[in-house]
């Protein structure tokens, strides 16, 4: 299936605009939908590494689109030119805008965008703006027929040589991760006055620095080098000039070392929040229910009558309060941590929350313990007795995603550590996953499993041989930005982005996927280690490797495999059979490692012949492997 979208300017609509690729892919995925995008040559560095955008053809060589049939065309612009375009285009369906007889006309899904536009019937076009409620995510996914629009955001992930610009300029201005590092954007284009003022903006970083000691980056475009001149000349703080004359390579890799991006409602907003930075957006003559921050930040709308104007000499922000600025940057900095125990009928219960409750770390979390039966839920409760920071939740025993999922509509927090109750913490778990999430790009971390058997005995020697292997691929993964499959024992992530998951995938297989289709990054916190007992004989080995294996059965169901692979697969495993050969130190090793290959072939036999031919599938059910819950 072939599709166009001509979305071409102005670049800041490009950028909130670029959802729509996934969205269509999701949508059309059984057709195999190949989508072309038509844009400025300025927009290409919004889709070097967007892999819903096929092909992206630059609006001066569009005409060579005119030879291809197309199943779908989206066109998002409303000028004469591109909507004649559009109408010559050889093509199926039309959704958006088109010319006939020299007039411009909305197809059905866009007049009510259409109606509320600069094209609108005038003053009814300003009074329906005015009255919109929708956002611009909401209503752009409404005329493409998206109905859970809520599932996508805008899709921007930096290219390695635009992370070495971000590293290189942090070194050279001796910023870390640990600092808060604050974007200031306050500067807009000339179409309306949405700037703030020089001198409220100066007060704004003076207070910033003052009061939380935060690292002050000023951005800019072409036309404000004078402006920001003026700004640092009147701050009485240190300010960081990342200069006016960055191009879409550069600016973006700027604003992804910020932590919080404060901004007016410009390019550097949408580009920030595809970046997945924290964002305080001020608002004055723009529509502010328009804006969609996606979770990620708070509005800050200027104390005026004169909003949502879109006048030329419009004064509103003027009237932009910055203690509320200060009071919204606050807001952000605060981070709610919950370590969640998933537990059925644990014998190391009490070890597994002492492991919890004992973590080396500088920041505040709180423990729940869920677990379905009586002599689990009781050990916890005399714990939660002690200690406030640890609540019990009592699982309904109706399976471990029908808890979580339970517990995802209960639970208010902001970032949700997930691990279960027959492993062991290390004393800086916390402390090492909470780290990485200071990275904004970071959605997801893994933490590292390691076994608590020795090597000297097979099954130890299995353990260890598998989850050394685990390691060294994501290691590797993470030092090159690539996806990474997180391990149930210790994961955790931004909780407002999960809501729900299926019962017939492992939450610690479609998790992840949920994070990187939305441009996280996934982190992996090798010294955040959990301690894992293993099978010690062959009958539970088996039966753990193949239940693991069928969790992973459905999940290109719910995620684009083809875009993003599967990691767990047999012929990953028979890529990585040169680690047969180098890990075994001993002929008693080697022989272990032969044997291993062997199960393992067997287990995937096993489950195939179980999922293909007697239709016996995963299921979200408590399971126990009992040799591994000996204490």
């Amino acid at each position: 299936m072939n599709i166009l979208i001509i979305k071409i300017g102005a670049l800041g609509d490009v950028a909130r605009t670029s959802f729509i690729a996934q969205a269509l892919k999701d949508k059309y995925r059984a057709n195999k939908p190949r989508v072309v995008w038509v844009t400025d040559i300025r927009a290409k560095p919004f889709f070097v590494n967007n892999p819903y955008v096929d092909q992206v053809v630059i609006k001066e060589e569009k005409q060579q689109l005119l030879n291809e049939s197309w199943d779908l065309v989206i066109n998002l612009e409303e000028d004469s030119m591109n909507c004649r375009f559009a109408s010559s285009l050889k093509k199926k369906k039309l959704i958006g805008f088109y010319e006939q007889s020299g007039k411009i006309f909305p197809t059905d899904s866009v007049k009510e965008w259409f109606n509320m536009s600069a094209l609108g019937e005038k003053p009814k076009n300003d009074i329906l703006k005015k009255r919109n409620k929708k956002t611009h995510r909401q209503i752009l996914s409404e005329i493409i027929g998206v109905s859970q629009w809520k599932k996508y955001e805008p899709f921007f992930r930096l290219t390695n040589s635009q992370r070495k610009i971000a590293s290189n300029f942090m070194r050279r201005h001796n910023l870390v991760r640990g600092d808060l590092i604050v974007g200031i954007n306050t500067g807009s284009a000339d179409r309306w006055p949405k700037q703030l003022s020089v001198e409220k903006t100066a007060e704004l970083i003076d207070i910033l620095s003052k009061e939380l000691n935060a690292k002050i980056l000023l951005f800019g475009g072409p036309n404000e080098i004078e402006r920001n001149r003026q700004i640092i000349s009147l701050s009485r703080s240190h300010v960081i000039d990342t200069g006016c004359g960055n191009d879409l390579v550069e600016f973006p890799a700027f604003i992804s070392v910020c932590s919080i991006f404060i901004t007016t409602d410009s390019l550097g907003l949408h580009i920030a929040l595809a970046l997945k930075r924290k964002t305080v957006c001020l608002v004055g003559p723009t529509s502010a229910n328009e804006i969609d921050l996606y979770g990620l930040g708070i509005k800050v709308v200027a104390d005026s009558k004169c909003l949502c104007c879109y006048k030329n000499n419009c004064k509103s922000m003027e009237k932009i309060n910055i203690k509320k600025v200060f009071a919204a940057v606050k807001d952000l900095l605060k981070i709610k941590i919950t370590l969640l125990i998933t537990a059925f009928k644990e014998p190391m219960i009490a070890k597994v929350i002492e492991s919890a409750f004992n973590q080396k770390t500088n920041y505040d979390y709180d423990i729940l313990v869920s677990a379905p039966d009586e002599p689990t839920l009781n050990i916890a409760r005399a714990y939660a007795k002690k200690y406030k920071k640890i609540k019990i939740f009592k699982d309904p025993g109706k399976g471990k995603s029908y808890a979580l999922n339970q517990l995802f509509s209960l639970i208010k927090t902001d970032i949700l550590i997930l691990t279960d109750g027959d492993v062991l913490l290390s004393e800086n778990s916390v402390e090492e996953i909470i780290n990485l999430f200071l990275n904004p790009e970071i959605g997801c971390v893994t933490g590292r499993p390691v076994p608590m058997e020795n090597k000297k005995f097979k099954y130890g020697y299995w353990a260890n041989f598998l989850f050394n292997a685990a390691h060294n691929i994501r290691k590797e993964a993470f030092e090159s930005n690539s996806f990474i499959e997180c391990s149930g024992y210790l994961f955790a992530f931004l909780k407002d982005k999960i809501n729900m998951i299926p019962k017939d995938v492992a939450e610690d297989s479609i998790i992840p996927y949920y994070f990187w289709q939305k441009g996280y990054k996934i982190g992996y916190a090798e010294k955040a280690q959990v301690f894992v007992k293993n099978p010690d004989n062959f009958g539970d080995w088996i039966k753990q490797k193949t239940r693991t294996s069928k969790a992973h059965e459905k999940l290109d169901v719910y995620a684009d495999t083809k875009t993003t692979p599967r990691v767990k697969t047999f012929s990953n495993e028979i890529k990585g059979i040169n680690f047969l050969f180098t890990y075994p130190k001993s002929l008693k090793e080697l022989f272990w490692t032969v044997e291993l290959f062997f199960a393992r072939a067997f287990v995937w036999t096993k489950f195939y012949f179980e999922t293909k031919l007697i239709d016996s599938h995963y299921g979200d059910a408590w399971e126990r492997v009992e040799s591994t819950k000996q204490v």
